[in-house]
Protein backbone atom coordinates (compact mmCIF):
# COMPACT_ATOMS: atom_id res chain seq x y z
CA UNK A 1 0.00 0.00 0.00
CA UNK A 2 1.28 3.49 -0.87
CA UNK A 3 -0.02 6.92 0.12
CA UNK A 4 -3.80 7.21 0.09
CA UNK A 5 -6.24 9.81 1.35
CA UNK A 6 -8.44 8.85 4.31
CA UNK A 7 -8.23 6.64 7.38
CA UNK A 8 -6.25 3.39 7.35
CA UNK A 9 -5.45 0.61 9.82
CA UNK A 10 -3.07 -2.34 10.15
CA UNK A 11 -5.42 -4.66 8.24
CA UNK A 12 -4.88 -2.48 5.15
CA UNK A 13 -1.07 -2.57 5.09
CA UNK A 14 0.15 -6.09 4.54
CA UNK A 15 3.69 -6.82 5.69
CA UNK A 16 5.12 -3.45 4.66
CA UNK A 17 3.77 0.05 4.09
CA UNK A 18 5.64 2.64 1.98
CA UNK A 19 4.43 6.25 1.95
CA UNK A 20 5.72 9.40 0.26
CA UNK A 21 4.31 12.84 1.08
CA UNK A 22 5.08 16.51 1.68
CA UNK A 23 4.83 16.36 5.48
CA UNK A 24 4.89 13.36 7.81
CA UNK A 25 3.40 13.89 11.26
CA UNK A 26 4.21 11.39 14.00
CA UNK A 27 1.38 11.33 16.54
CA UNK A 28 -2.32 12.07 16.01
CA UNK A 29 -3.12 13.91 19.22
CA UNK A 30 -4.20 17.51 19.74
CA UNK A 31 -1.05 19.04 18.24
CA UNK A 32 -0.66 16.61 15.36
CA UNK A 33 -4.28 16.86 14.21
CA UNK A 34 -4.19 20.67 14.36
CA UNK A 35 -0.92 20.78 12.40
CA UNK A 36 -2.41 18.43 9.81
CA UNK A 37 -5.41 20.75 9.45
CA UNK A 38 -3.19 23.80 8.91
CA UNK A 39 -1.11 22.02 6.26
CA UNK A 40 -4.10 20.50 4.47
CA UNK A 41 -5.73 23.91 4.19
CA UNK A 42 -2.54 25.16 2.56
CA UNK A 43 -2.64 22.41 -0.06
CA UNK A 44 0.09 20.05 1.15
CA UNK A 45 -0.06 16.26 1.10
CA UNK A 46 0.10 15.02 4.71
CA UNK A 47 0.68 11.56 6.18
CA UNK A 48 -0.29 11.28 9.84
CA UNK A 49 1.02 8.23 11.75
CA UNK A 50 -0.33 7.03 15.10
CA UNK A 51 0.66 4.06 17.24
CA UNK A 52 -2.90 3.59 18.52
CA UNK A 53 -6.06 2.79 16.59
CA UNK A 54 -9.00 4.68 15.12
CA UNK A 55 -11.97 4.96 17.50
CA UNK A 56 -15.65 5.45 16.83
CA UNK A 57 -17.99 6.52 19.66
CA UNK A 58 -19.70 3.11 19.66
CA UNK A 59 -16.36 1.37 20.26
CA UNK A 60 -15.91 2.78 23.77
CA UNK A 61 -17.11 0.95 26.87
CA UNK A 62 -17.96 2.42 30.27
CA UNK A 63 -15.28 0.28 31.87
CA UNK A 64 -12.03 1.37 33.49
CA UNK A 65 -10.45 -2.00 32.72
CA UNK A 66 -11.32 -1.67 29.02
CA UNK A 67 -10.15 1.96 28.85
CA UNK A 68 -6.82 1.31 30.58
CA UNK A 69 -6.10 -1.62 28.31
CA UNK A 70 -7.09 0.03 25.04
CA UNK A 71 -7.31 3.84 25.28
CA UNK A 72 -4.69 4.85 27.87
CA UNK A 73 -0.97 5.23 27.18
CA UNK A 74 1.08 2.44 28.73
CA UNK A 75 -2.23 0.83 29.69
CA UNK A 76 -2.72 3.35 32.48
CA UNK A 77 0.51 2.36 34.24
CA UNK A 78 2.62 5.46 33.61
CA UNK A 79 3.94 6.79 36.92
CA UNK A 80 6.44 9.46 37.99
CA UNK A 81 8.61 8.48 40.94
CA UNK A 82 10.75 10.51 43.33
CA UNK A 83 9.94 11.93 46.75
CA UNK A 84 6.57 10.22 46.29
CA UNK A 85 4.78 8.80 43.29
CA UNK A 86 2.25 10.22 40.85
CA UNK A 87 0.21 8.46 38.12
CA UNK A 88 0.26 10.35 34.80
CA UNK A 89 -2.69 9.84 32.48
CA UNK A 90 -2.45 10.01 28.71
CA UNK A 91 -4.44 8.76 25.74
CA UNK A 92 -3.51 6.29 23.01
CA UNK A 93 -5.20 6.31 19.64
CA UNK A 94 -6.11 8.71 16.87
CA UNK A 95 -7.16 11.71 18.94
CA UNK A 96 -4.52 11.19 21.64
CA UNK A 97 -5.34 12.41 25.12
CA UNK A 98 -8.39 14.29 23.84
CA UNK A 99 -10.04 10.85 23.68
CA UNK A 100 -10.00 10.67 27.48
CA UNK A 101 -9.99 14.26 28.69
CA UNK A 102 -13.01 16.10 30.06
CA UNK A 103 -13.21 18.52 27.09
CA UNK A 104 -12.21 21.47 29.31
CA UNK A 105 -11.24 24.32 26.99
CA UNK A 106 -9.40 27.31 28.46
CA UNK A 107 -7.56 29.88 26.36
CA UNK A 108 -3.90 30.37 27.20
CA UNK A 109 -3.82 33.00 29.98
CA UNK A 110 -2.81 36.40 28.57
CA UNK A 111 -0.37 36.98 31.42
CA UNK A 112 1.41 33.74 30.62
CA UNK A 113 1.71 34.53 26.90
CA UNK A 114 3.12 37.94 27.72
CA UNK A 115 5.66 36.25 30.00
CA UNK A 116 6.62 33.85 27.21
CA UNK A 117 7.24 36.81 24.91
CA UNK A 118 9.44 38.51 27.48
CA UNK A 119 11.34 35.48 28.79
CA UNK A 120 11.59 33.25 25.70
CA UNK A 121 11.05 35.64 22.76
CA UNK A 122 8.00 33.61 21.75
CA UNK A 123 7.68 35.27 18.33
CA UNK A 124 6.58 38.83 19.16
CA UNK A 125 5.16 39.11 15.64
CA UNK A 126 3.03 36.00 16.01
CA UNK A 127 -0.69 36.59 16.39
CA UNK A 128 -1.15 33.56 18.62
CA UNK A 129 -4.54 34.83 19.71
CA UNK A 130 -5.82 34.24 16.15
CA UNK A 131 -4.87 30.56 16.44
CA UNK A 132 -6.60 30.41 19.82
CA UNK A 133 -9.71 31.91 18.22
CA UNK A 134 -9.62 29.25 15.51
CA UNK A 135 -9.32 26.48 18.08
CA UNK A 136 -12.23 27.77 20.15
CA UNK A 137 -14.41 28.05 17.04
CA UNK A 138 -13.41 24.65 15.62
CA UNK A 139 -14.12 22.93 18.96
CA UNK A 140 -17.39 24.85 19.33
CA UNK A 141 -16.44 25.68 22.91
CA UNK A 142 -19.29 26.66 25.19
CA UNK A 143 -20.98 25.94 28.51
CA UNK A 144 -23.17 22.86 28.56
CA UNK A 145 -26.85 23.37 29.44
CA UNK A 146 -27.96 23.00 33.03
CA UNK A 147 -30.04 19.90 32.31
CA UNK A 148 -26.86 17.87 31.75
CA UNK A 149 -24.65 19.47 34.41
CA UNK A 150 -25.52 17.04 37.19
CA UNK A 151 -25.84 17.69 40.91
CA UNK A 152 -22.10 17.33 41.55
CA UNK A 153 -21.48 20.55 39.66
CA UNK A 154 -24.45 22.57 40.87
CA UNK A 155 -23.92 21.82 44.56
CA UNK A 156 -20.34 23.11 44.39
CA UNK A 157 -21.68 26.28 42.76
CA UNK A 158 -24.13 26.62 45.66
CA UNK A 159 -21.29 26.32 48.17
CA UNK A 160 -19.42 29.13 46.41
CA UNK A 161 -22.53 31.30 46.50
CA UNK A 162 -23.10 30.69 50.21
CA UNK A 163 -19.51 31.71 50.96
CA UNK A 164 -19.87 34.79 48.81
CA UNK A 165 -16.68 33.87 46.94
CA UNK A 166 -16.06 35.11 43.42
CA UNK A 167 -14.29 33.37 40.55
CA UNK A 168 -16.62 30.41 40.11
CA UNK A 169 -18.23 29.49 36.79
CA UNK A 170 -19.47 26.56 34.75
CA UNK A 171 -16.73 25.14 32.54
CA UNK A 172 -16.06 26.10 28.92
CA UNK A 173 -15.98 22.72 27.17
CA UNK A 174 -15.53 21.30 23.66
CA UNK A 175 -18.58 19.07 23.98
CA UNK A 176 -21.45 20.68 22.08
CA UNK A 177 -23.36 17.40 22.02
CA UNK A 178 -22.77 16.37 25.64
CA UNK A 179 -25.55 14.23 27.11
CA UNK A 180 -24.11 14.17 30.64
CA UNK A 181 -23.18 10.49 30.82
CA UNK A 182 -20.15 11.31 32.98
CA UNK A 183 -17.60 8.96 31.38
CA UNK A 184 -15.44 11.41 29.40
CA UNK A 185 -12.29 9.80 30.80
CA UNK A 186 -13.25 6.42 29.32
CA UNK A 187 -13.91 7.69 25.78
CA UNK A 188 -17.06 9.57 24.75
CA UNK A 189 -19.72 6.98 23.76
CA UNK A 190 -22.18 9.55 22.40
CA UNK A 191 -19.82 11.43 20.10
CA UNK A 192 -20.82 14.64 21.87
CA UNK A 193 -17.22 15.53 22.74
CA UNK A 194 -15.23 17.11 19.91
CA UNK A 195 -11.93 15.34 20.43
CA UNK A 196 -9.08 16.10 18.04
CA UNK A 197 -10.05 13.28 15.67
CA UNK A 198 -13.63 14.54 15.42
CA UNK A 199 -12.70 18.21 15.00
CA UNK A 200 -9.32 19.19 13.56
CA UNK A 201 -8.64 15.85 11.88
CA UNK A 202 -12.10 15.82 10.32
CA UNK A 203 -11.43 19.37 9.12
CA UNK A 204 -8.07 18.27 7.66
CA UNK A 205 -9.61 15.30 5.84
CA UNK A 206 -12.22 17.57 4.26
CA UNK A 207 -9.68 20.24 3.30
CA UNK A 208 -7.11 18.26 1.36
CA UNK A 209 -4.96 15.23 0.80
CA UNK A 210 -4.47 13.66 4.22
CA UNK A 211 -3.74 10.02 4.93
CA UNK A 212 -4.14 8.85 8.55
CA UNK A 213 -2.24 5.64 9.31
CA UNK A 214 -3.22 4.07 12.63
CA UNK A 215 -1.35 1.16 14.27
CA UNK A 216 2.05 2.55 13.19
CA UNK A 217 4.78 3.01 15.81
CA UNK A 218 7.73 5.18 14.74
CA UNK A 219 11.18 3.95 15.74
CA UNK A 220 13.99 5.29 13.54
CA UNK A 221 15.13 7.89 11.01
CA UNK A 222 17.32 8.26 7.96
CA UNK A 223 19.09 11.57 7.47
CA UNK A 224 21.45 13.43 5.17
CA UNK A 225 23.32 16.36 6.65
CA UNK A 226 20.83 18.54 8.50
CA UNK A 227 17.75 17.01 6.90
CA UNK A 228 15.57 14.05 7.82
CA UNK A 229 14.91 12.04 4.67
CA UNK A 230 12.79 9.15 5.98
CA UNK A 231 11.09 7.71 9.08
CA UNK A 232 10.53 4.02 9.66
CA UNK A 233 8.79 1.90 12.24
CA UNK A 234 6.62 -1.11 13.05
CA UNK A 235 3.04 -1.94 12.18
CA UNK A 236 1.28 -2.91 15.42
CA UNK A 237 -1.49 -5.39 16.02
CA UNK A 238 -4.19 -3.31 17.78
CA UNK A 239 -5.09 -6.13 20.17
CA UNK A 240 -1.79 -7.77 21.13
CA UNK A 241 0.36 -4.66 20.57
CA UNK A 242 2.92 -6.91 18.89
CA UNK A 243 4.65 -5.89 15.62
CA UNK A 244 3.19 -7.49 12.49
CA UNK A 245 5.20 -5.68 9.82
CA UNK A 246 7.15 -2.54 8.98
CA UNK A 247 6.45 0.88 7.50
CA UNK A 248 8.44 3.81 6.17
CA UNK A 249 7.73 7.31 4.92
CA UNK A 250 9.73 9.75 2.81
CA UNK A 251 8.80 13.37 3.39
CA UNK A 252 10.04 16.88 2.73
CA UNK A 253 9.33 17.79 6.35
CA UNK A 254 8.69 15.89 9.60
CA UNK A 255 6.66 17.01 12.62
CA UNK A 256 6.87 15.13 15.92
CA UNK A 257 3.66 15.17 17.95
CA UNK A 258 4.23 12.39 20.46
CA UNK A 259 3.58 14.49 23.55
CA UNK A 260 5.83 15.28 26.47
CA UNK A 261 7.00 11.67 26.68
CA UNK A 262 6.98 10.40 23.11
CA UNK A 263 8.65 13.38 21.44
CA UNK A 264 11.72 13.69 23.71
CA UNK A 265 12.20 9.93 23.78
CA UNK A 266 12.14 9.76 19.97
CA UNK A 267 14.73 12.54 19.82
CA UNK A 268 16.85 10.79 22.47
CA UNK A 269 16.65 7.35 20.91
CA UNK A 270 17.69 8.61 17.49
CA UNK A 271 20.29 11.14 18.61
CA UNK A 272 18.39 14.04 17.06
CA UNK A 273 19.12 16.62 19.75
CA UNK A 274 22.23 17.34 21.79
CA UNK A 275 20.46 19.83 24.05
CA UNK A 276 21.06 19.35 27.75
CA UNK A 277 17.47 20.51 28.22
CA UNK A 278 15.98 17.57 26.32
CA UNK A 279 13.64 15.66 28.65
CA UNK A 280 13.97 18.26 31.40
CA UNK A 281 11.57 20.99 32.60
CA UNK A 282 8.67 18.52 32.74
CA UNK A 283 5.58 20.14 34.24
CA UNK A 284 2.77 17.97 35.55
CA UNK A 285 -0.10 20.10 36.93
CA UNK A 286 -0.45 17.86 40.02
CA UNK A 287 -4.06 17.41 41.06
CA UNK A 288 -6.05 15.71 43.77
CA UNK A 289 -9.61 15.58 45.06
CA UNK A 290 -11.90 15.70 48.09
CA UNK A 291 -14.97 13.51 48.60
CA UNK A 292 -17.87 15.13 50.49
CA UNK A 293 -20.87 13.33 52.04
CA UNK A 294 -23.90 15.49 51.30
CA UNK A 295 -27.41 15.24 52.83
CA UNK A 296 -28.93 14.33 49.46
CA UNK A 297 -28.31 12.03 46.50
CA UNK A 298 -25.52 13.39 44.26
CA UNK A 299 -24.36 10.46 42.10
CA UNK A 300 -21.34 12.48 41.01
CA UNK A 301 -20.66 10.08 38.12
CA UNK A 302 -23.83 11.38 36.41
CA UNK A 303 -23.84 14.63 34.48
CA UNK A 304 -20.98 16.63 32.96
CA UNK A 305 -17.81 15.01 34.24
CA UNK A 306 -16.06 18.27 35.08
CA UNK A 307 -18.56 21.07 34.79
CA UNK A 308 -17.66 23.75 37.36
CA UNK A 309 -14.43 25.54 38.23
CA UNK A 310 -13.10 28.30 40.46
CA UNK A 311 -10.37 30.66 39.25
CA UNK A 312 -7.57 30.99 41.79
CA UNK A 313 -4.88 31.12 39.08
CA UNK A 314 -3.12 34.10 40.67
CA UNK A 315 -2.77 32.03 43.85
CA UNK A 316 -1.31 29.09 41.93
CA UNK A 317 -4.28 26.73 41.67
CA UNK A 318 -7.73 26.08 40.22
CA UNK A 319 -10.63 24.26 41.84
CA UNK A 320 -12.52 21.90 39.53
CA UNK A 321 -15.35 19.46 40.09
CA UNK A 322 -14.66 15.89 38.98
CA UNK A 323 -16.23 12.47 38.56
CA UNK A 324 -15.14 8.87 39.01
CA UNK A 325 -16.98 5.68 38.25
CA UNK A 326 -18.12 3.78 41.38
CA UNK A 327 -15.32 1.19 41.15
CA UNK A 328 -12.70 3.92 40.80
CA UNK A 329 -14.11 5.62 43.91
CA UNK A 330 -13.23 2.55 45.96
CA UNK A 331 -9.66 2.56 44.66
CA UNK A 332 -9.23 6.32 45.18
CA UNK A 333 -10.29 6.39 48.83
CA UNK A 334 -7.20 6.88 51.07
CA UNK A 335 -8.85 4.83 53.83
CA UNK A 336 -7.84 1.51 55.33
CA UNK A 337 -9.89 -1.54 54.46
CA UNK A 338 -12.53 -2.08 57.10
CA UNK A 339 -15.52 -0.48 58.73
CA UNK A 340 -14.72 3.15 57.87
CA UNK A 341 -14.17 2.49 54.17
CA UNK A 342 -17.28 0.29 54.03
CA UNK A 343 -19.35 3.04 55.62
CA UNK A 344 -18.14 5.62 53.10
CA UNK A 345 -18.82 3.30 50.18
CA UNK A 346 -22.33 2.74 51.52
CA UNK A 347 -22.75 6.54 51.27
CA UNK A 348 -21.47 6.55 47.67
CA UNK A 349 -24.67 7.91 46.03
CA UNK A 350 -24.47 10.95 48.33
CA UNK A 351 -20.78 11.71 47.76
CA UNK A 352 -19.73 14.81 45.83
CA UNK A 353 -16.24 15.18 44.38
CA UNK A 354 -14.09 18.20 43.55
CA UNK A 355 -10.40 18.86 43.54
CA UNK A 356 -7.52 21.22 43.04
CA UNK A 357 -5.09 21.59 40.13
CA UNK A 358 -1.77 23.20 41.02
CA UNK A 359 0.02 25.53 38.62
CA UNK A 360 3.37 23.69 39.07
CA UNK A 361 6.01 26.25 39.99
CA UNK A 362 8.93 24.56 41.75
CA UNK A 363 8.57 20.82 41.14
CA UNK A 364 11.58 19.46 39.24
CA UNK A 365 10.74 16.62 36.86
CA UNK A 366 12.31 14.97 33.84
CA UNK A 367 11.71 12.26 31.26
CA UNK A 368 14.36 9.73 30.29
CA UNK A 369 14.22 6.73 27.97
CA UNK A 370 13.69 4.59 31.08
CA UNK A 371 11.18 6.48 33.19
CA UNK A 372 9.77 9.68 34.67
CA UNK A 373 11.39 11.19 37.76
CA UNK A 374 10.46 14.13 39.93
CA UNK A 375 11.14 16.03 43.14
CA UNK A 376 7.88 17.61 44.27
CA UNK A 377 8.53 21.24 45.17
CA UNK A 378 7.88 22.61 48.62
CA UNK A 379 6.02 25.61 47.20
CA UNK A 380 3.78 23.36 45.12
CA UNK A 381 3.12 21.18 48.18
CA UNK A 382 1.97 24.19 50.21
CA UNK A 383 -0.17 25.46 47.31
CA UNK A 384 -1.77 22.02 47.04
CA UNK A 385 -2.66 22.09 50.75
CA UNK A 386 -4.11 25.61 50.50
CA UNK A 387 -6.19 24.56 47.52
CA UNK A 388 -7.54 21.51 49.34
CA UNK A 389 -8.46 23.70 52.30
CA UNK A 390 -10.44 25.97 49.96
CA UNK A 391 -12.28 23.00 48.42
CA UNK A 392 -13.17 21.81 51.93
CA UNK A 393 -14.59 25.23 52.83
CA UNK A 394 -16.85 25.19 49.76
CA UNK A 395 -18.14 21.71 50.54
CA UNK A 396 -18.93 22.50 54.18
CA UNK A 397 -20.68 25.70 53.08
CA UNK A 398 -22.77 23.53 50.72
CA UNK A 399 -23.84 21.34 53.65
CA UNK A 400 -21.31 18.48 53.76
CA UNK A 401 -21.59 16.15 56.76
CA UNK A 402 -18.05 14.82 56.44
CA UNK A 403 -15.12 14.88 54.01
CA UNK A 404 -12.59 12.33 52.86
CA UNK A 405 -9.33 14.19 52.26
CA UNK A 406 -6.65 12.79 49.91
CA UNK A 407 -4.20 12.43 52.79
CA UNK A 408 -3.18 9.04 54.10
CA UNK A 409 -4.19 8.62 57.74
CA UNK A 410 -6.53 11.62 57.87
CA UNK A 411 -9.71 9.53 58.09
CA UNK A 412 -13.05 11.33 58.00
CA UNK A 413 -13.15 15.01 58.91
CA UNK A 414 -16.32 16.77 60.04
CA UNK A 415 -15.45 20.45 60.37
CA UNK A 416 -12.90 23.03 59.26
CA UNK A 417 -10.93 22.76 62.49
CA UNK A 418 -10.23 19.13 61.66
CA UNK A 419 -9.45 20.07 58.04
CA UNK A 420 -6.85 22.60 59.12
CA UNK A 421 -5.35 20.11 61.55
CA UNK A 422 -4.96 17.51 58.80
CA UNK A 423 -3.87 19.93 56.07
CA UNK A 424 -1.30 21.83 58.09
CA UNK A 425 1.71 23.24 56.28
CA UNK A 426 4.07 20.44 57.31
CA UNK A 427 2.12 17.54 55.75
CA UNK A 428 4.75 15.71 53.62
CA UNK A 429 4.06 15.15 49.95
CA UNK A 430 4.30 11.37 50.19
CA UNK A 431 1.13 11.33 52.32
CA UNK A 432 -0.93 13.17 49.66
CA UNK A 433 -2.59 11.17 46.89
CA UNK A 434 -2.06 13.03 43.61
CA UNK A 435 -2.39 12.43 39.90
CA UNK A 436 -1.48 14.24 36.69
CA UNK A 437 -3.15 14.49 33.30
CA UNK A 438 -1.29 17.46 31.79
CA UNK A 439 2.40 16.69 31.15
CA UNK A 440 4.13 19.66 29.50
CA UNK A 441 7.68 20.72 28.66
CA UNK A 442 10.64 18.37 27.92
CA UNK A 443 11.29 19.91 24.44
CA UNK A 444 10.83 23.55 25.31
CA UNK A 445 10.93 26.41 22.84
CA UNK A 446 13.26 29.39 23.12
CA UNK A 447 15.33 31.94 21.26
CA UNK A 448 18.70 30.42 22.23
CA UNK A 449 19.83 26.81 21.66
CA UNK A 450 21.81 27.05 24.88
CA UNK A 451 18.58 27.20 26.89
CA UNK A 452 16.05 25.34 24.74
CA UNK A 453 15.49 22.30 22.51
CA UNK A 454 13.43 24.08 19.84
CA UNK A 455 13.28 27.53 18.31
CA UNK A 456 10.12 29.58 18.81
CA UNK A 457 8.51 27.92 15.78
CA UNK A 458 9.05 24.43 17.17
CA UNK A 459 12.02 23.55 14.92
CA UNK A 460 14.61 21.27 16.52
CA UNK A 461 17.89 23.14 16.76
CA UNK A 462 20.36 21.78 14.21
CA UNK A 463 17.77 20.40 11.77
CA UNK A 464 16.27 22.09 8.73
CA UNK A 465 13.10 20.02 8.40
CA UNK A 466 12.21 18.67 11.84
CA UNK A 467 9.66 20.36 14.12
CA UNK A 468 7.72 19.45 17.25
CA UNK A 469 4.04 20.33 17.78
CA UNK A 470 2.64 19.20 21.13
CA UNK A 471 2.67 20.11 24.84
CA UNK A 472 6.39 19.30 25.10
CA UNK A 473 7.07 22.66 23.42
CA UNK A 474 5.77 24.70 26.38
CA UNK A 475 8.55 26.57 28.18
CA UNK A 476 6.47 26.76 31.37
CA UNK A 477 3.35 25.27 32.87
CA UNK A 478 0.05 26.86 31.84
CA UNK A 479 -1.83 26.56 35.10
CA UNK A 480 -4.99 25.65 33.13
CA UNK A 481 -6.12 22.59 31.17
CA UNK A 482 -3.90 22.60 28.06
CA UNK A 483 -5.76 21.20 25.05
CA UNK A 484 -6.60 24.58 23.48
CA UNK A 485 -2.99 25.79 23.77
CA UNK A 486 -1.67 22.50 22.35
CA UNK A 487 -3.95 22.82 19.32
CA UNK A 488 -2.99 26.47 18.81
CA UNK A 489 0.68 25.44 18.92
CA UNK A 490 -0.12 22.77 16.32
CA UNK A 491 -1.64 25.42 14.05
CA UNK A 492 1.37 27.67 14.58
CA UNK A 493 3.86 24.93 13.70
CA UNK A 494 1.74 23.69 10.79
CA UNK A 495 1.54 27.13 9.21
CA UNK A 496 5.24 27.77 9.86
CA UNK A 497 6.13 24.54 8.03
CA UNK A 498 3.72 25.45 5.21
CA UNK A 499 5.38 28.86 4.87
CA UNK A 500 8.79 27.19 4.55
CA UNK A 501 7.60 24.71 1.95
CA UNK A 502 5.88 27.48 -0.02
CA UNK A 503 8.94 29.73 0.04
Amino acid sequence: MTWRHGKHSSADYGEHLDVECDVAILGAGAGGCAAASALAQRGFRVALFEEGKHWNPGDFKASNAFAFRHVYAERGNRVAVGNGWMPINGGRGVGGSTLINSAISFRTPDALLEGWRERYDFDPELNFSAYLDEVMATLRVGVDPMQVQGRNNTIFAEGMEKLGWSGGAFMPRSAPGCVGCGVCQLGCPSGGKWSADRSFLAKALLAGEVGVYADCRASGVTSEGSRITAIHGEIMDPQSQEPTGTWSVKAKHVILSGGSFGSPRFLMKNGLSESEHLGHHLRLHPATGVFAKMPEVIEHWRGVSQGYWVDRWEEGFLMETATLTPDANFIAMPLEFGEELNRVMADLPMLALAGVLVHDEDTEARVTEDGVFFEFGDGDRKTLLRGLTAVAEVFFAAGAEYLVLPVAGAGLVRDMDQVRAELHEEVPFHRIMTTSSHPMGTCRIGADPASSVLDVHGRVWGWDNLNVADASTFPEALGVNPQVTVMAMGLHVGHTVADGLSG
